[in-house]
C-alpha cells in the first residue's frame, strides 16, 4: 500500500492555498485523519513554518491496519523539507512501509539537486518540488519528488470541478482535482478558506485510502 504522499504520497494546476494563510505568512499545523474505506487507521500531520521566503515542513504519518486483532499492515513516515521560494533546498526522510524501509536525503546545488537514496547518489537538473499537497502552487510541475522512494515521478493534473466534501460531522464546498502518476490516480480537494482538506486514492482489492482534514 505504498503511497507517494508520504507521500504514502500526491497535485494541481490553477489552485490557490487559503488566501488568509498566504497573506499573513502564518505558520500552520495541518492534521488529517486517515481511513481505509470507512475505517480510521491513523493520522498524517504537516507542520509548516514560514520565515520570509523560506518554508520548513515536517511531515509525520502513522498507519496501522488490524485484521482479526492482528496488525496486518504498519506504515511510518517522517520527512523534513526546506523550500526556498518554490524550490526544494533540503530533504531528509525515512519510511517503514510494512517492513520495507526507505531512507533519502538531498540538497540543492548550484544548478540542480543532489539526492541520495539507500547507497546511490543521483543528480536532478533544475528546481525540484515534492508532492507538497499543502501548497498547490508547488504541484504545478510535470514531475515531483516522491519523499518516500526518492524517485522523480511524472505527473499530470486535471480539474474535476466543485463538489461537497465531508469533514467529520460537516461538509464543505471544495474543488476536486485528479493527480495522475504512471501508477495511480489521487483525488485532491481544496476549499477556498481552508486550503487542502482531503485526499483519496485506490490502493487495490477494492480498498480506498482517504485523508480528511481534522
Amino acid at each position: 500500500m505504498s503511497t507517494p504522499f508520504l507521500a504514502a504520497a500526491g497535485a494541481i494546476a490553477g489552485l490557490l492555498l487559503s488566501l488568509s494563510a498566504q497573506a499573513t505568512g502564518k505558520d500552520e499545523l495541518l492534521r488529517f485523519q486517515v481511513y481505509l474505506n470507512d475505517k480510521p487507521i491513523g493520522e498524517h500531520t504537516y507542520r509548516i513554518d514560514r520565515d520570509g521566503d523560506t518554508k520548513h515542513v515536517s511531515s509525520r504519518a502513522a498507519f496501522d491496519v488490524d485484521f482479526l486483532f492482528i496488525n496486518a499492515y504498519r506504515y511510518r513516515h517522517r520527512s523534513n523539507e526546506t523550500f526556498r521560494g518554490d524550490c526544494l533546498e533540503r530533504i531528509l526522510a525515512s519510511t517503514d512501509d510494512n517492513g520495507e524501509r526507505y531512507s533519502i536525503s538531498g540538497s540543492a546545488t548550484g544548478d540542480g539537486f543532489r539526492l541520495s537514496r539507500d547507497e546511490a547518489t543521483e543528480r536532478a537538473d533544475g528546481c525540484i518540488a515534492t508532492f507538497a499537497y499543502w501548497d498547490p502552487e508547488l504541484l504545478q510541475r510535470g514531475r515531483l519528488l516522491n519523499p518516500q522512494t526518492g524517485e522523480l515521478e511524472p505527473v499530470k493534473v486535471r480539474r474535476q470541478g466543485p463538489e461537497r466534501f465531508s469533514l467529520g460531522d460537516r461538509e464543505v464546498q471544495a474543488i476536486r482535482y485528479a493527480l495522475d502518476t504512471d501508477e495511480l490516480s489521487i483525488d485532491l480537494w481544496y476549499n477556498d478558506d481552508l486550503g487542502w482538506v482531503g485526499l483519496a486514492s485506490d490502493v487495490g482489492k477494492g480498498r480506498r485510502l482517504i485523508y480528511r482534514r481534522i
